[in-house]
């Protein structure tokens, strides 16, 4: 019951945003998982360590989570656990769509499905996951069709699975998906009416700093930068509070952009001189590179 606890508790803290004590709970959980020489636990802190770290800087840590990831998904084959076995198909999945692996996360994403067994009450809340994985992974690939039928699929599993946490994060996959499908004013009621008012009810911090970002950058593609300021500002905010190292640096070109937008080019270039520093320090290519545009004026 102990072990339980502190498994359990490490969720929490993960589901409030807060991933640093998502880190301390799995470290206490691994230590006492040692002591009693439980096998189970001790897979699962690690696997709770992997989320929490990949939550902070996925990017930088990536080549030491997989084969940590691929160590527990051995151990929860061999106890026999479907549950962990493919939480970690879903996550290593996950991971390795948003680290451009797309051949082997679409692989254990597949194996994920496969593994599901369709009587038990898991199964839709990982095929929400693995939907909306499959979502980015389609939008990664520009077919936004295939996209935009995933993120829906994953709002209809969240949605049987009830837990509102999940059909918010579903709902930001479809903003994105309608955004990439050049449907701003749509995506914008979706991300305001439905998910960041929730999000700031019940305290879910990280939803509510995808949230911001997702409707600053609507509301300055759709022309209206002056309005999209307050949330470029409230999500870079966010992201520095819970020490999202990778949103931290897409908050600060998307606040960038709001104030070249509003012809500020002064503060504009402070900020994407923040955003270039860090993606250098961070090794980020891709965002140092349109950090280097926008600051060149390209």
């Amino acid at each position: 019951l102990e072990l339980q606890a502190l498994s359990w508790l490490s969720v929490a803290w993960g589901n409030t945003g807060n991933a640093q004590k998502m880190i301390e709970f799995a470290t206490r959980l691994l230590a006492r998982a040692r002591q009693v020489s439980s096998e189970k636990y001790q897979m699962v802190a690690a696997l709770r360590l992997a989320n929490a770290l990949a939550e902070i800087d996925l990017r930088g840590r990536w080549n030491e989570l997989r084969p940590l990831l691929l160590e527990g998904l051995d151990a929860a084959h061999r106890l026999g656990d479907e549950f962990y076995e493919v939480y970690h198909l879903v996550l290593m999945g996950e991971y390795a769509i948003q680290m451009g692996e797309d051949e082997s996360g679409f692989r254990w994403l597949q194996q994920a499905l496969g593994t599901l067994q369709p009587s038990k009450e898991h199964r839709n809340y990982f095929s929400y996951r693995v939907y909306r994985a499959l979502s980015w992974l389609m939008q990664c690939r520009h077919d936004h069709h295939e996209a935009l039928r995933y993120a829906e699929m994953a709002i209809d599993a969240a949605q049987k699975d009830g837990n509102p946490q999940f059909i918010a994060d579903a709902q930001l996959t479809l903003v994105r998906a309608k955004q990439a499908l050049r449907e701003p004013p749509e995506a914008l009621e979706l991300v305001v009416k439905k998910v960041l008012s929730k999000a700031r009810q019940m305290g879910w911090k990280g939803k509510e700093q995808v949230a911001e970002y997702l409707r600053g950058e609507l509301l300055r593609e759709m022309g209206h930068p002056e309005q999209a300021e307050p949330s470029a500002r409230r999500a870079l905010e966010l992201a520095r509070e819970t020490k999202l190292k990778e949103e931290e640096v897409e908050c600060l070109l998307s606040l960038g952009q709001v104030l070249l937008a509003l012809k500020r080019p002064q503060e504009a270039r402070e900020v994407l001189q923040q955003a270039r520093r860090l993606s250098q320090e961070r090794d980020y290519a891709d965002h140092f590179q349109r950090a280097d545009e926008l600051l060149r004026g390209e």
